[in-house]
């Protein structure tokens, strides 16, 4: 079951140059995902009669544009298919004329907040949104570790990383790893994939260090990433970038 909203992406979510960052992307693709959820009764506050939550473990994102500041887009979402522990979502961006801008594919598990232990799916929790059961384990491409590490850089996390699951946004990973880069790697890339795998929660005051690699595959400059908090990995991505 296909959910979409239409709307003009505002100016507080673009970077320098006006085109709309990364973590702001998937922040806003997540929101209609949680407003369709809502609609039925299955948003975080019907969750939380169960005492669950959800958490992503995995997504992967390919854009063919990044959407611009003030730009009318259509974003949609489609809960695809669950097994007993994962549930597949879809999410687009597409532009006024209908063309593809952002695609995701993306992997949740659910949570007891309060144990903060992985639960089995609430069946009622997905079969709303058109989710088919499917005992079938789905793949996402696998993430290439760091070999060698190009920089780091260290970060704390705050009272505002922590989002109502008592855990850090996850779009907060994105910031992270790709500041890391640096002003000059990102005012003369674009990245056009990333693949982002979440491995363990981060608590609040955790002293976290973004580390990176710069790697070149068949001429397309590609960054490879790991946030840990001491000698704990607690998020890796892969990002293939287009230069401008």
């Amino acid at each position: 079951m296909r959910y979409g909203e239409k709307m003009r992406l505002p100016v507080y979510f673009a970077t320098q140059d006006g085109s709309i960052s990364i973590a702001a992307i998937v922040n806003i693709v997540q929101q209609v995902s949680e407003n369709q959820l809502t609609a039925l009764g299955e948003g975080m506050k019907g969750l939380a009669e169960y005492g669950a939550g959800w958490v992503i473990t995995q997504s992967h994102i390919q854009i063919t544009r990044t959407p611009r500041a003030e730009e009318p887009v259509t974003v949609w979402t489609e809960a695809n298919s669950y097994n007993r522990l994962l549930t597949y979502r879809d999410y687009g961006i597409d532009d006024a004329d209908g063309n593809a801008l952002v695609r995701v594919t993306s992997t949740w598990v659910m949570i007891d907040l309060k144990k903060r232990k992985l639960i089995p799916i609430i069946e009622e929790a997905v079969q709303g949104v058109g989710a088919k059961k499917d005992p079938h384990v789905k793949r996402l491409p696998r993430v290439a570790k760091i070999d060698t590490v190009t920089g780091s850089k260290p970060y704390q996390v705050r009272y505002f990383d922590i989002d109502p699951n008592r855990h850090v946004n996850n779009v907060h990973y994105f910031d992270w790893m790709l500041d890391a880069l640096g002003d000059d790697w990102l005012l003369s890339h674009r990245p056009r994939e990333i693949n982002i795998k979440y491995e363990r929660e981060v608590e609040i005051g955790a002293a976290l260090n973004s580390e990176f690699e710069i790697v070149q595959e068949d001429a397309t400059p590609v960054t490879r990433h790991r946030v840990r908090s001491g000698d704990t990995t607690n998020a890796e991505a892969e990002i293939a970038w287009v230069e401008l």
